[in-house]
């Protein structure tokens, strides 16, 4: 089996969805060579400067899509030309596998699309408005190209169910996993760059991850202030990460309270960084509000750091009773309080780090990896895949190459300029259904049916939607994909078609078959 995969954010830094794909496709290194893999650089949303830089394993069954071909060229014919970019993607898997909250616009045999959370339709008010139409308009089209989706935790899938209208049995739970750099190391120490701003002090917070209102560092600011304020402890803050949206009163909130000299900011930090700062702090802290895995929970749990987190959404089920809990992710005072209980309390570091590193290890990214794979090879191989339906623009997995290329039309049908799909006839059906009309008000076209080159029929379009059925003949085969082509007679000269088959083309609405 040939899979394809999209790779293109690994190109950029090694966090969040990044970070996922990497580690997943590492362990697929590590547990399978007998299935080739194809790795997407740059993809139809996603074109990277530093594409070649994109994560591929150097193992001989892993290759990146056209690694031969000269940067610069791809770089102008991306830029410049009209060539189609399906083709200077390429590639023609058996199944893509699309890890990054987006569904490609181009049909693959067989598709599967993970989603680690729907936080952009619970909480829209965290996220920007550019995010929520990206993540609304991706999840729709998954809806209607993924034959399977994936997601992170249980939680995320009872939310996806809940609020996305989906049926249960179309996602798949992979849990995510603590890379395996992620490990206690004694005798680690904050990097320098970071060290030397700090005071000495043993009572270090550190919090990894985006500074963006999901994450309720407002509410952690407000409970370090607290914590500074009761004079019992000499703790200063890390927060280790990138600068996200929306955050602006986070750091308003650090200079009104005078916490300047507390409350370190660092930017993004490096892999290696990122792992002496979990080893070389007191306390980890993550006060989140809404999360569909937690991945930074299990990083620290992984080095034997004490976490204090917030009971809700997925945390529990990542963290288990191996971290102290806040029950109300706005309580500063409550968070306070256990930060206070877990710094001054040395057994209760060592109770949690023990706890938290047996934990952290029964989340493995090569059982990641072979859950995943599972779910790919179900997608490739179960006949209950096999298409025998599509609503044109609304339901059209499993076609190769299909009727994709379209524009809404009238809120009924979609536009079609692509005019073969693949399916394979499995068991064979008697008829094939097309419900279809013209392009042009008050004129008649032909539309002529094959099937696997066999013409099966022709029928006349108008304006009006008409249901047209073609018998199957006996002789188109069922041992393998076969080719539905609707061609579509012009009765206009090209000079007043303009060249563009969707000015005039049939409008498909479905194509089934029956028998």
């Amino acid at each position: 089996m040939l899979i394809g995969i999209d790779m293109s954010l690994t190109a950029e830094k090694k966090t969040g969805l990044p970070s996922y794909a990497r580690s997943l496709v590492a362990a697929l290194a590590r547990i399978d060579r007998t299935n080739r893999y194809l790795l997407y650089p740059f993809v139809w949303h996603s074109f990277p400067p530093n594409y070649r830089s994109a994560f591929c394993p150097r193992q001989r069954n892993f290759r990146q899509a056209r690694r031969g071909v000269p940067a610069a060229l791809i770089d102008y014919l991306w830029r410049h030309s009209k060539i189609d970019n399906d083709w200077l993607i390429g590639g023609d898997p058996d199944v893509y596998f699309s890890p990054f909250h987006s569904v490609p616009p181009r049909h693959f045999k067989r598709l599967v699309s993970v989603f680690h959370d729907v936080a952009f339709r619970v909480h829209p008010e965290f996220s920007t408005q550019v995010n929520l139409e990206h993540c609304e308009t991706q999840f729709q089209r998954a809806v209607v190209g993924a034959d399977k989706m994936v997601t992170v935790s249980h939680f995320s899938k009872a939310e996806i169910v809940k609020h996305m209208g989906v049926p249960a049995d179309w996602i798949a739970v992979t849990h995510e996993a603590a890379d395996p750099m992620y490990r206690r190391i004694e005798g680690a120490r904050i990097p320098e760059r970071i060290r030397k701003e700090l005071r000495q002090t043993e009572q270090t917070i550190l919090y990894v991850g985006s500074v963006e209102p999901r994450k309720n560092l407002s509410t952690l600011v407000e409970a370090f202030r607290a914590l500074c304020a009761r004079g019992r402890c000499d703790a200063q803050l890390i927060i280790a990460g990138g600068s996200g949206w929306k955050n602006t009163q986070v750091y308003a909130a650090v200079d009104e309270y005078g916490l300047g000299d507390r409350v370190h900011f660092t930017g993004y930090v490096t892999d290696q960084e990122l792992v002496e700062l979990y080893n070389s702090t007191a306390v980890f802290v993550f006060p989140t509000i809404y999360e569909g895995f937690g991945l930074p929970v299990i990083e620290a749990m992984s080095c034997g750091t004490a976490v204090v987190t917030t009971r809700v959404a997925s945390i529990p089920e990542i963290g288990g009773d191996a971290v102290a809990y806040v029950d109300d992710p706005y309580d500063a005072d409550g968070l306070s309080q256990r930060l206070e209980d877990v710094l001054l309390d040395r057994e209760l570091r060592r109770d949690l780090g023990s706890r938290g590193m047996a934990r952290a290890a029964t989340f493995t990214w090569e059982r990641t990896a072979r859950e995943t794979l599972a779910v790919i090879e179900e997608v490739h191989r179960d006949p209950a895949f096999q298409r025998r339906e599509v609503e044109v623009g609304r339901d059209e997995r499993g076609l190769h190459r299909g009727w994709y290329a379209a524009e809404f039309d009238n809120g009924k049908a979609f536009r079609w300029s692509k005019r073969r799909g693949s399916v394979r006839l499995v068991p064979r059906p008697g008829t094939l259904v097309v419900e279809a009309a013209g392009g042009v008000p008050g004129d008649e076209q032909v539309l002529g049916v094959r099937v696997d080159g066999h013409l099966v029929g022709h029928g006349s379009l108008g304006h009006a939607w008409r249901t047209m059925r073609f018998a199957i003949p006996p002789e188109i085969p069922t041992d393998r994909e076969v080719e539905i082509a609707l061609e579509v007679n012009f009765a206009l000269p090209p000079s007043i078609k303009g060249g563009d088959p969707r000015e005039l083309g049939a409008r498909v609405v479905r194509v089934a078959f029956e028998g």
